[in-house]
Formats: structure tokens, sequence, C-alpha cells
């Protein structure tokens, strides 16, 4: 026993996790264990006539797995608490993130009414653009009715001054031709005459009272005539220069009833009598002709001339509606650009609000979903310290458990963990948990039922033969008569391995693969 003691403390002394105050415990119950053991096989050997050894070896063992399942524990328990922890920090800023995201959420949605505002402002003012442009485009489109209607008139109008006037174009050339026909030889002979050829008097009358200024000259003799025509160059000037657009209303009456109804009255028989009296004949006739045709056509060119004016205006006025709706247009199409612009930004706005809305249901329905899980993790945090603690006990009970239990029945098993082991622990105060059992320590509920999908039967003997297979240092003795155990582990340990297509082949070549390999 005392050498036991001392290799045991020589062993647990300095191990990572025990205290100091628990090394002596700690080595005694190990010495225990070892003797308690051996007293337990020589019941064994009395009651089912079975041998069950322990060596030094054995003890050793026992060392050896229970620092080596301490080890494991711990750093199982550190890795838990370090994900634990980082799950809580995780919990801890998602939380602040709900909370970023709420006030974030506020600040968006102030964004958005501004948004919608703004945009709703200014659809209103482009609705009122719109309606000033459709009144104007409607006053242009009357506007230009007006217009094309006044054109229409005026153009058929100016027609038919022109068709009338175009009338009065051959009568001004004959009177033009008339007046080339005189000459100043002709008109210097013609005014030598002491007296004038029958009815070349009634031509020089007409002449000078066409030249009267709107009255009829008192003398219209041959006498007066000479005079007239005393200058030739000024004579002719006064002929060709004549306005015959204002020829006097008085003086072409006059020629109509005193010498136009005269049959002699005519070039023709002018021209046998005198050139010059039948040039001025030509030019008397042609130029009281024009005058009745001015008379008709001259009321109609100022009327033509209103309505041009009155075209003018229109069109005046056409141009500046059409330049007003061009300009509403434009001022139109700049809001709309606006107002699209405005709309784009309101979605984006509602986007990111709605977005941020998203994350922040999500955040929130996660930390609400983990709060439960928030307590647990924390109090389990906050238990790590206990529970490593009381990994001194708890592991010593169960490589205890793995290193000599196997070779006995189930009630020897049970008396030596319920019956002298754990009130042992007790006795020497080993920090271990409450109830702890070795199946605790060596195996979770999972573990248990993916072992009776492998084919381990499901009674507490089997299962505690599986945890000492699992957890054992060393190679197990399985006395398996049933076959139970390596249909288990056959199960557990066997893979197929399935053979792939050798690379060498070419792609259109036949391969035929071989049936999947058992490897053991």
């Amino acid at each position: 026993q005392d050498a036991l003691l001392a290799v045991a403390q020589w062993f647990v002394h300095g191990t990572q996790g025990i205290n100091q105050e628990n090394y002596e415990s700690v080595a005694a119950h190990m010495a225990y264990i070892h003797t308690s053991v051996g007293a337990a096989s020589e019941d064994f050997q009395a009651s089912e006539r079975r041998y069950n050894y322990t060596t030094p070896k054995s003890f050793l063992d026992l060392i050896d797995l229970y620092k080596t399942m301490l080890a494991s524990k711990r750093e199982e328990m550190r890795v838990l608490k370090e994900r634990l922890e980082n799950g809580l920090e995780k919990m801890q800023s998602a939380a602040e993130q709900v909370a970023e995201l709420q006030e974030n959420l506020v600040k968006d949605m102030l964004v958005v009414e501004d948004k919608k505002a703004a945009t709703d402002k200014l659809l209103a003012f482009v609705g009122q653009e719109t309606s000033v442009a459709d009144e104007q485009k409607a006053l242009a489109l009357v506007e230009e009715e007006k217009c094309t209607k006044i054109a229409d008139e005026v153009t058929e109008f100016q027609a038919e001054c022109e068709k009338e006037m175009a009338a009065a174009e051959p009568v001004i050339q004959a009177a033009i031709e008339a007046l080339n026909s005189l000459d100043k030889k002709s008109i210097t002979e013609l005014k030598a005459l002491a007296s004038p050829p029958a009815g070349v008097d009634d031509v020089t009358a007409g002449v000078m009272v066409l030249m009267g200024a709107g009255k009829i000259p008192k003398d219209v003799s041959w006498g007066a005539a000479k005079k007239l025509m005393g200058n030739v160059d000024q004579f002719l000037n006064l002929l060709i220069n004549f306005d015959k657009d204002n020829a006097p209303v008085i003086a072409c009456e006059w020629i109509e009833k005193n010498l136009l109804k005269k049959e002699s009255f005519n070039v023709a028989s002018m021209r046998n009598k005198s050139g010059a009296a039948a040039g001025m004949c030509g030019w008397v006739i042609n130029i009281v002709a024009y005058y009745r045709i001015y008379e008709v056509v001259e009321p109609k060119r100022q009327l033509l001339l209103a309505a041009n004016v009155k075209l003018d205006d229109a069109n005046t006025m056409l141009i500046q509606v059409r330049e007003h709706v061009a300009e509403l247009e434009q001022k139109l199409a700049e809001l709309s650009e606006q107002f699209e612009a405005a709309t784009a930004e309101k979605n984006e706005a509602v986007a990111q609000a709605e977005k941020t809305q998203t994350r922040a249901n999500m955040a929130d329905r996660l930390v609400n979903g983990l709060a439960d899980e928030k307590v647990r993790w924390t109090k389990a945090v906050e238990s790590f310290g206990v529970q490593e603690a009381q990994f001194v006990g708890d592991v010593l009970l169960a490589s205890a458990f793995v290193s000599y239990v196997g070779a006995f029945n189930l009630a020897i098993r049970n008396a030596l963990v319920n019956d002298k082991w754990i009130p042992d622990m007790a006795e020497r105060k080993i920090p271990m948990t409450a109830g702890m059992q070795p199946l605790t320590m060596l195996v979770d509920d999972a573990g248990i039922a993916h072992w009776a999908t492998q084919g381990l039967p499901s009674d507490s003997m089997s299962i505690q033969n599986g945890a000492i297979v699992c957890n054992c240092k060393r190679w197990p003795i399985l006395i398996d008569p049933q076959l139970q155990g390596i249909t288990w582990i056959k199960s557990k340990h066997v893979q197929e391995v399935i053979a792939e297509r050798p690379a060498e082949l070419d792609a259109d070549e036949e391969w035929l693969a071989p049936p999947p390999v058992v490897k053991e």
C-alpha cells in the first residue's frame, strides 16, 4: 500500500488541474482503488469461478489514463468555454447592433418621410405645371387653327387679286407700248401744225384732262395742247411718269363720256393722221381702262394688306404661344427629371429603410430566440470553474472504471463504484459532481444512440463495455461468445473502399469498376 501511494504521489504531483491540497487524497484514493479491485477479484473468483489479476502495470495504466483523460476533459472544457464565451460576445454584439439598427431605422424613416413629402409636393407642382402646359397647348392649337384659316383666306383672296391684276397687265403694257411709239420728232411735227387733222384735237384734249390734277381744264383747245407740248422732253416725262394708280376719277369719267364713245377715237384711225396722235390716243385709252380695273382691284388689295397684317399678327401670336409652350415643356421636362430623381431617391431611402428593418427584425428574432440560450450559456460559463475543479474526482472515477472493471459482472461493477470508490472519494473530500456515474464522463446520449445504430446492444452491461472499449488506452480482450462485440466493432471501424477510374484510360475507353473492398 505504501509503495502504491508513493508511486501515485510521484506521478500526481504537479499535474495540471489538481489543486495542491488534493495531491495526497488523489494519490491515496488511487492506491485504494487498486487494493479494492484486488479484493473484488477474490470475490469474483469465489462467486463466478473466474480469475482477474491486478498488476503494477494496471496501476500505472490507471495513473496514465487519469492524467490523459483529465487533460482531455480540461481541454474540452476550455474549447467549450471559449465557444460559449464567443457565442455570448456575438449575442451581445447582436443586441448592440439591434439597438443601433433601431436608431438607424428611426433616422431612415425620417429621411423617407422627408423624401415622400418632397416628392408629393413636387408631384403636385408638376401636375399644376402640366395643366398650365396643356392649357397653353390648347391655346396654341386654337391660334394655329386661326392662323391656318386666315392664311387660307388670304391665299384665296390673294389669288383672286392677282388674277384680276393680271387682267390689267395687258392694258398697262399697251399703254407703255403706246408711249414707246412716241418720239420727239413726231411730237414736234404734230405741235407744228396750225390746225390738226380731225380728231387729233380730241386726243390732246384727253391728255390734258388726265394731266389736269383732278380738274377738267377750261381750255382743251388745240392751242392749249400746243402749249402743253411746248417742251417736248418735259411733255414726254409727264406721260412716262404719270401716276396711273391715282388717275383722277373725274378725268376718266369725262374721257369715257366725251371721247371714248366717238368711233374715230381709236389708235387705228389716229395712225392714219399722226403717229404721235396714235401713240397718245393709245395711252389715253389704256390709262382709262387700267383705272377702271384698278378701282375694282385696289379695295381688294387694301383688304389683302389688312388680311396680311392680321395674318402677321396671328403668326406673331402663334410664335409667342409656341415659344411659351416650348418654355413650359422645357420647364416640365426639367421638373419631370427632378421628379424622377426625387422618386429614385425616395425609393432608395425606402429600400434602405426596409433593408434596415429586415436586418433589425432578423437580429431581434435572433437575439430573442437565443435569450434562453444566453441565460443557459452564461450559467454554463459561470459553472465551468466549479466543473473543472470537480473534474479531479469525476475523471478519477471514470478512469478507474475503464482501467479495472472490464472483467467484472454488473453487480461487482456497481458495488465497486457506488459502495467503495464514491464513498472513499467523499471521505477524502476529493472534488466531484454530486451523483456522478462513470458513463456520464465517458459517453453522452448521442454517442450511445449512435452505437445502437452500429449494432451495439442497448443493455447497461453492453453500453458500459462499449464505453470501456472506446476510452481505454490499450487494446482490450473481448470475451464475445455471441459475436455481438465484433459485429459492433466492425460496423464502427470498417470502411468501404470504392475504386476510382484509372487516370491513364482514354475518355472513350470503357472501364468496369470492381466491387467495393472492405477495409478493416
